[in-house]
């Protein structure tokens, strides 16, 4: 027989981790460039779930999640993209990775409201993304 209490405790876990889902698509942007282009080409990917973008200065930094079986092939849909904002962007430094870390990183700088580092550490990441391990 199923209790009041354990009912609450499963609505509770339920709130919990339905709360933890953020919205996938950030786009913030620091210059004078429409980036409406770049959030419809990346919103209309179907295997792309997830993405944080940043425009700033002559840089355009962003970081994509694809979707569980595309992730094989993260790296192919992370050239095309870019290749395909290079054409959008001819004056923007174009950069786009789909490594988690790059990700999240972009993310705390959208959060981040601090504009004096934001271009060393857009370096940071793109020195970070292209090294091998």
């Amino acid at each position: 027989m199923v209790t009041i209490r354990q009912v609450i405790m499963m609505l509770c876990v339920l709130l919990l981790l339905t709360g933890c889902i953020p919205n996938e698509f950030k786009f913030e942007n620091h210059t004078d460039e429409d980036a409406s282009k770049a959030e419809e080409l990346l919103k209309k990917d179907n295997r792309v779930k997830g993405v944080a973008a940043l425009f700033h200065d002559d840089h355009l930094l962003i970081g994509i999640r694809v979707k569980t079986f595309s992730r094989f092939n993260k790296r192919e849909i992370a050239r095309e993209i870019e290749k395909k904002l290079k054409e959008e962007y001819p004056d923007l430094s174009v950069f786009v990775s789909a490594d988690s870390k790059i990700l999240t990183e972009t993310n705390k700088l959208i959060l981040k409201d601090d504009e004096k580092g934001l271009k060393k550490k857009i370096h940071q990441l793109i020195s970070l993304a292209e090294e091998e391990t």
